[in-house]
């Protein structure tokens, strides 16, 4: 899904056709009308992606607490979810805004070529430092919106989606009948996107209960359901008329239906994974599962990849090699990748690590402030160990300055 998201900005840089449709962009390639509103092109939706993202959180969320029963453990992550994701957030907003106020990007010289109102669109602004902390740290927990970093958009919803996860487990975790506080969350927000959380948490409730694995079956069975799934999930971004999706929507005033159609093939998706004895073994490999805790960090650091090396990247092959349109776009592409894995594993390695670090520590303090207590001496030992070392020290070189100037003096 993050691989999904990196690619889906990269096509709104330079083939926004490809997603908005007719009227709404240029046409950068041959095929571009073809490729809008087609169900294929839910390999290249951030859009699912996002949605699939949202569905995950309300499983994770929640799982532990349906397995164990215990509400500490629901405790802990609302107290800490906070700044568990506002820390690596504050962080990319941050390096957006040197970026911005170094002028390390070029996106508006290929904005003028590739005729993408999407990139174009983008760092309109002259900011300050004040604008980027406050952006980072509260502003996209309640406005929906990013000017620094775009895809900072979800956090708004994965914030309130999550204390909604929070606040249903604390109320309706233990009753038996909580089934009906499911069917009434589904009710109310099945046209928005805090739909996938609660579907998630519903989801997370039966696999712990055994409901969904207590008959795996083979791929092959669920060929048709997953056939339905990448249909919906294509839903196009734009006006769905003259594509084939035009035949399922109704009433689009009233109903979102990209969100409902992306949000029930997501829903789906997870369910046929985990039910499926070759899809939930593929997952469960070690290697695989591991990849894990970079996707947060891929999220946040591409955008910066993309407005800064791959800008560069496309207008040195296009004006300076002199390579066509395409060709620079894909080369552009191909070039980014490795940039985009190494600052991934870096982002992860000094940001979204630490910051997972330091959220646990402040969910203690604030939980349980008398366990905290053994722990930061621990941590303080060797710093006060030093400091009583070097005073000691100073002190003795005190003394033997003292006595020589007593000497010199004498």
């Amino acid at each position: 899904a993050a691989i999904m998201v990196a690619l889906y900005h990269f096509l709104l840089a330079f083939y926004l056709f490809s997603f908005l449709g007719p009227g709404s962009a240029s046409q950068n390639m041959r095929f571009e009308d073809n490729l809008y509103g087609n169900p294929i092109m839910v390999f290249l939706s951030g859009t699912f992606a996002v949605s699939i993202f949202f569905v995950l959180s309300g499983f994770v969320l929640s799982i532990g607490f349906f397995q164990t029963k215990d509400l500490n453990i629901i405790k802990k992550l609302a107290a800490k979810r906070y700044l568990r994701l506002m820390l690596p957030a504050l962080v990319s907003t941050l390096i957006c805004f040197f970026v911005i106020i170094l002028g390390l990007s070029k996106l508006h010289e290929v904005a003028a070529i590739s005729h993408s109102s999407w990139l174009a669109n983008t760092w309109l602004f002259s900011p300050n430092l004040f604008d980027a902390v406050k952006s980072g740290s509260y502003d996209i927990f309640v406005s929906g919106s990013s000017p620094f970093n775009n895809v900072l958009w979800t956090m708004t919803t994965e914030f309130a989606g999550s204390f909604l996860v929070f606040g249903f487990i604390a109320l309706f975790g233990n009753t038996k009948n909580r089934i009906f506080g499911y069917a009434f969350l589904i009710l109310v927000t099945f046209n928005t996107w805090y739909f996938p959380f609660i579907a998630g948490m519903a989801i997370a409730d039966l696999y712990a209960h055994g409901y969904i694995t207590n008959k795996k079956r083979r791929l092959v069975q669920l060929l048709p359901v997953l056939g339905a799934v990448l249909f919906f999930a294509g839903y196009p971004m734009g006006n769905p008329d003259g594509t084939v999706y035009k035949f399922i929507t109704f009433n689009p005033q009233v109903f979102n239906w990209q969100t409902i159609y992306l949000s029930f093939a997501a829903i789906s998706l997870i369910i046929a994974i985990l039910s499926t004895t070759q899809l939930s073994n593929f997952f469960k490999k070690p290697k695989i599962s591991a990849l894990g805790k970079y996707t947060f960090s891929s999220y946040l650091v591409h955008l910066i990849v993309l407005y800064t090396f791959g800008m560069a990247a496309f207008l040195v092959f296009y004006h300076k090699f002199g390579l066509g349109y395409n060709t620079s776009a894909l080369l552009t592409l191909t070039v980014s990748v490795p940039i985009v894995v190494g600052a991934t594993l870096l982002f992860e390695k000094y940001v979204d690590s630490p910051s997972i670090k330091l959220s646990s520590i402040f969910a203690n303090i604030l939980l349980s402030p008398e366990s905290v207590k053994p722990r930061l001496v621990k941590i303080l030992a060797p710093i006060r160990k030093t400091y009583y070392q070097t005073k000691k020290l100073f002190s003795y070189k005190k003394v033997a300055v003292v006595e020589a100037a007593d000497e010199i003096k004498a």
